[in-house]
């Protein structure tokens, strides 16, 4: 291997390693507008979020997104997803991928949603990671599992709980490294038609606790505006969201100070059933 590959691999290992491998990455444009605050969201991108949310959806969706983190091409994130709300429950299938050809991780998920009751519902997913380094260093393959909770009163108050690998799962041996356990903890409130606003909160092991905190504002009957802050680093995101019938469109950038712009976009196309 080249010495400026080497010295490459080195560099993107250190900033993986302070996103962390296998953690809670919030998808979908609406979230990444509104300081990734997800876990009390019950959208599409529930299937990645907090899979629970997925109990509210009906008919059948798809949907596309892509970030690129700090606009370097080495850290782009692509994932695609489909999801069928039936009266048994939701079923979720979700794909990502991170990284380039010389770094990438990629990630399969299969989820189920369901409700107990009016108001509370249950998630789980169990996902397929594979870990690929260029060269010699070779790939890994693992096994993880996602479970989320969510609580939405008739006050417009929901409630979100996610737990992102429960069960310790081994990346490597020497040194003994395992998959992040994280806890996140949301809830938002809806104070009219026009106007929500979320907080969350989320914890692992290793690092500090980290605080989002997010609002989205409708305009008009199709147009959304989004603001949003997370904290552990400090950054700032901004959006906005159009919905032409069956498709919503919903654009976002993350800003940090020192690091630059994070622009993503998210597409999902719905299809309501009886």
């Amino acid at each position: 291997m080249k010495l400026k590959d080497s010295l490459f691999l080195l560099f993107l290992f250190t900033i993986v390693k302070g996103f962390g491998i296998g953690e809670h990455l919030p998808v979908g444009g609406r979230s990444m507008a509104m300081g990734g605050c997800s876990v009390a969201i019950a959208d599409f991108w529930s299937i990645s979020n907090n899979q629970a949310g997925g109990a509210w959806l009906k008919g059948i969706s798809a949907g596309l997104y892509a970030e690129n983190s700090f606009l370097l091409k080495e850290l782009m994130f692509q994932q695609v997803g489909v999801c069928l709300g039936i009266r048994a429950g939701t079923f979720g299938l979700m794909v990502n991928r991170f990284g380039d050809n010389r770094y990438n991780e990629i990630k399969a998920g299969l989820s189920y949603a369901r409700k107990f009751g009016k108001y509370f519902s249950v998630g789980v997913q169990m996902s397929y990671l594979r870990i690929n380094v260029a060269e010699n260093y070779g790939n890994k393959n693992l096994l993880s599992c996602e479970i989320g909770l969510m609580y939405q009163s008739p006050n417009h108050l929901a409630i979100g709980v996610h737990l992102l690998n429960p069960i310790p799962v081994k990346i490597t041996d020497h040194p003994a490294e395992l998959l992040p356990v994280i806890v996140s903890v949301g809830l938002s409130y809806r104070f009219s038609e026009m106007f929500i606003a979320t907080l969350e909160a989320e914890k692992d092991l290793e690092h500090k606790l980290l605080f989002r905190a997010g609002a989205e504002y409708r305009f008009a009957k199709s147009i959304y505006a989004r603001l949003g802050m997370a904290s552990n680093p400090m950054s700032f995101t901004f959006g906005f969201g159009l919905e032409f019938g069956k498709i919503k469109a919903d654009l976002a950038s993350e800003y940090h100070q020192s690091l630059g712009f994070s622009p993503s976009v998210s597409i999902v196309y719905s299809i309501k059933t009886k």
